[in-house]
């Protein structure tokens, strides 16, 4: 009888190095999975015979029966997982605030020749050549197709500006697909989950693929995150929750028919409005309606004030032809500026404010050119057209510095917090390949034993 008796223990103690050699083994496994947490089996001694009770056998002492695998636990930190789903969810927004400002730069494309600063240039250029010479027609033909070219710029601009508040638009629906999907997933796994632990089995691998995608989802949106004793994880946006034990709520994309009909993020269920306060979604948003909308408002400043100051002076000034009136520009901003018909003969260019003078009086076009370097109310401040422009394209340089920054800081910090969170979570191949030896060491102690017994 003693003798199956250590028989079993040994078995046991086979059947435990088993089982922890498999665990390392699948951590080994996994050391490059993106998510995954390293396992560890917990043994503990099996419990002692005989065991408490008025039936007992009469003897003097316990004995122990050797060990067992109590559980498989995976080793895990919920405060770095909260610290860097708060991180994600900065990090994400400003990748998206700087993707929209660097296009923002590559649309303006300062400085160059192409830009709309040396545009402008050789616009007030042409006007001064047209002070040298009011009389020639060539020269008039010259300022006609340098406006044709500015307005031209403007153009291509505004249209560049839409489209890329369109792309934007079109990326806040794909992220907003992403969540639901990320929330379906969630709410999956999370039935999954509940079903095994009802076994009593931690579903560890089950837990991870979860944990991911609640780091994937911090990204594209500002989550909070909760823990339930059955084993599952409830997510809230904004206080409202996403994913329940029960349920996945959807949000969704609707057309805003009082902003040009871009997308505002709502839930499905009751059409009221997502409140979002950081994350991808968010900065996607704020780049399309803020950011964009910004630039877009200066470049239709400076368009209007170029209309309106140059057909004052234009339509007040005298044509070669000797008529008053004509305009040089239509239009209200930087979207529909364009050259006016009234200039489409170049006799129309009005260089002149003296009929009599024709055709050498060059005091117009003086005037007009010297608007180049005229102080101007524009937006609330005394400037020339030149130096707004400018002051805009400064701005727009110092942003894009500013989220690089951000980024640069956002990802140190990200990447120290993961390395803490790899040091607790994060297989380490030499510990692992120590924990191989020391189950099979383990191993074969215990299959010496059932040998000796034998």
């Amino acid at each position: 009888m003693d003798g199956f008796f250590g028989i079993s223990i040994a078995r046991r103690a086979l059947e435990a190095s088993q089982y922890g050699m498999d665990v390392t083994a699948h951590n080994i496994a996994n050391a490059n999975t993106p998510g995954y947490s390293r396992q560890r089996a917990i043994l503990a001694a099996a419990p002692s015979f005989p065991y408490p009770g008025y039936n007992r056998p009469m003897l003097q002492a316990q004995l122990g029966t050797g060990v067992e695998v109590k559980s498989v636990e995976r080793v895990r930190s919920s405060y770095f997982d909260s610290q860097i789903r708060k991180e994600n969810q900065a990090l994400g927004g400003w990748e998206v605030k700087d993707d929209a400002l660097k296009q923002l730069e590559a649309i303006f494309n300062e400085p160059s020749e192409a830009g709309l600063q040396n545009i402008m240039g050789e616009f007030w250029n042409a006007w001064q050549q047209l002070s040298k010479n009011p009389e020639s027609l060539s020269v008039r033909t010259s300022v006609i197709e340098m406006g044709r070219t500015l307005t031209s710029t403007f153009n291509q601009l505004d249209a560049k500006l839409s489209r890329l508040r369109d792309n934007l638009n079109d990326q806040a629906a794909v992220k907003v697909d992403e969540v639901n999907n990320i929330a379906d997933r969630i709410y999956a796994l999370n039935n999954e989950i509940i079903r095994i632990q009802t076994f009593g089995v931690e579903p560890n691998d089950l837990k991870d693929e979860r944990d991911k995608l609640i780091d994937d989802l911090s990204k594209i949106a500002d989550i909070t995150v909760g823990e339930q004793d059955s084993g599952a994880t409830l997510i809230f946006l904004n206080g409202r929750q996403l994913v329940s034990e029960y349920s996945a709520n959807h949000i969704q994309t609707t057309p805003n028919g009082l902003n040009s009909g871009y997308y505002d993020v709502t839930w499905e269920s009751d059409g009221s409005a997502v409140t979002l306060y950081g994350g991808e979604i968010k900065s996607l948003v704020d780049s399309r309606d803020v950011t964009i909308q910004n630039y877009r408002g200066d470049l239709d400043t400076l368009a209007s004030t170029l209309i309106t100051e140059i057909n004052n002076l234009h339509a007040a000034g005298v044509g070669l032809d000797g008529i008053t009136g004509w305009n040089f520009f239509t239009g209200t901003g930087a979207a529909d500026i364009a050259l006016s018909a009234d200039i489409d003969d170049p006799t129309h260019v009005a260089a002149a404010t003296d009929a009599a003078a024709i055709p050498g009086d060059n005091s117009n076009a003086l005037a007009i050119g010297k608007l180049k370097d005229t102080l101007l109310t524009i937006d609330g401040n005394n400037v020339t057209m030149n130096d707004f422009y400018r002051s805009t394209v400064t701005n727009l340089g110092i942003e894009s510095q500013e989220s690089g920054r951000m980024i640069t800081n956002s990802k140190l910090y990200y990447d120290l917090i993961e390395n803490h969170r790899q040091s607790v979570s994060g297989v380490s191949l030499d510990e692992e390949a120590t924990n191989m030896i020391k189950y099979q060491r383990a191993y074969e102690a215990a299959a010496r034993v059932i040998t000796m017994l034998d």
